[in-house]
């Protein structure tokens, strides 16, 4: 990471080097030779060109990666990226909301079908928890009363002068040899002392997960979901969110390290000891020595802002290649009639200009329009 840090201060000093001694060269052959003028304008426009396609798409991705959680990219990510193929990371903070939705609703009489989701949904507004967020919305608030929240295991109340508890199977009473099957939380309902059967909550899936994923793959990185949970959780949120690769009962930094070990640099997503969460590529460098490189700072690990963060630093890549070669091609075009004497100095000068504005706005412009859009594919 020093070496990437070090690497951009030490190009434009070259470069402005390069672009002094090739401008005191071209006034020294425009005296002693009777070449234009003109040669010496085009031979300075040169290094300001390329100092500008290499700085101006950094500034641009910082810019508009505050407005998307992206807080800081390292000068040497585009670079470091470049080799990453595969993206590790958890599906649990990735690609949930953070919040619980009822996945299923098991009455033990199936009559009795709409009073449970009647009787769990109205107590359930006075439980502020994710499980009573979600089994809240079964029903509208009924007329409850006497409500007690007992920690750890649930809550109990009257609901429509009928005695009413939502919690722990355990608690209720409930026989938990079907709940072994179920993916997510389970909770049991009682009403007037009877078991009326059980909800099952499991995490809620983002909106735009399939989607963001989707942008992920289309910029040439293979989203992998891994996580220590079971092989039903994992699968669950991998049919939800279409990720067709995905490992289960798996630790995601472990899971990097054997990449980088095979030789394969993996990217990673990392929650740090305070809290931030960073982009970091992990690779053997030099090999047999994992290194751990932090390339990117954001706001937060949700898949949004993963694929807004990894589109920008292709997306700086991408525009300094096109305005170092536009800056090329453009001296390369101007130079020989520079030198023939076809050019007057201040048309040279125009010419600098313009090339100047040309190659700042394909490095300005080398952004996905749409970027921060909530429709990925639109």
């Amino acid at each position: 990471m020093i070496a990437a840090r070090l690497l951009m201060p030490t190009t434009v000093l070259g470069v402005d080097l390069a672009g002094s001694g090739a401008t005191w060269a071209g006034w020294e052959a425009a005296g002693h030779n009777g070449l234009s003028p003109a040669l010496s304008v085009l031979l300075l426009a040169a290094p300001v060109g390329l100092v500008a396609a290499y700085w101006l798409p950094e500034w641009q991705a910082r810019r508009v990666g505050h407005e998307l959680g992206v807080r800081a990219i390292a000068p040497g990510a585009p670079e470091l990226w470049q080799r990453v193929r595969r993206l590790i990371l958890d599906p649990h903070t990735s690609l949930t909301t953070g919040r619980l939705v009822v996945t299923g609703v098991q009455a033990v009489d199936p009559d009795h079908d709409r009073n449970l989701r009647w009787f769990a949904g109205a107590l359930a507004h006075s439980y502020d928890d994710p499980v009573g967020h979600a089994v809240a919305k079964l029903a509208v608030r009924g007329r409850v009363t006497d409500v007690v929240q007992a920690p750890g295991l649930g809550i109990r109340g009257w609901v429509d002068q009928h005695p009413v508890r939502v919690g722990e199977p355990e608690w209720i009473g409930h026989d938990q040899a079907q709940e072994q099957a179920q993916v997510g939380t389970t909770v049991a309902v009682e009403v007037d002392q009877r078991p009326l059967g059980r909800i099952t909550l499991a995490e809620e899936v983002r909106a735009d997960a399939a989607g963001q994923l989707g942008r992920l793959r289309s910029i040439g990185v293979t989203p992998v979901l891994a996580s220590p949970s079971s092989e039903e959780a994992v699968a669950r949120l991998a049919r939800l969110s279409t990720s067709p690769a995905w490992q289960s009962e798996t630790d995601p930094i472990r899971l990097a390290q054997e990449l980088a070990i095979t030789g394969e640099a993996a990217g990673l997503v990392r929650v740090e000891a305070d809290g931030s969460v960073t982009l970091v590529v992990v690779e053997c460098d030099p090999p047999g020595l994992v290194q751990h490189r932090r390339t990117t700072s954001l706001t937060g690990a949700t898949v949004d802002c993963l694929a807004h963060a990894l589109t920008l630093i292709f997306s700086v890549g991408r525009a300094r290649r096109r305005a170092v070669i536009s800056t090329g091609v453009l001296m390369l075009l101007a130079v020989p009639f520079a030198v023939l004497g076809f050019v007057p100095p201040v048309a040279a000068l125009a010419i600098a200009g313009l090339s100047w504005l040309a190659v700042a706005a394909i490095a300005l412009g080398g952004f996905p329009k749409n970027l921060g859009s909530e429709d990925p594919e639109a």
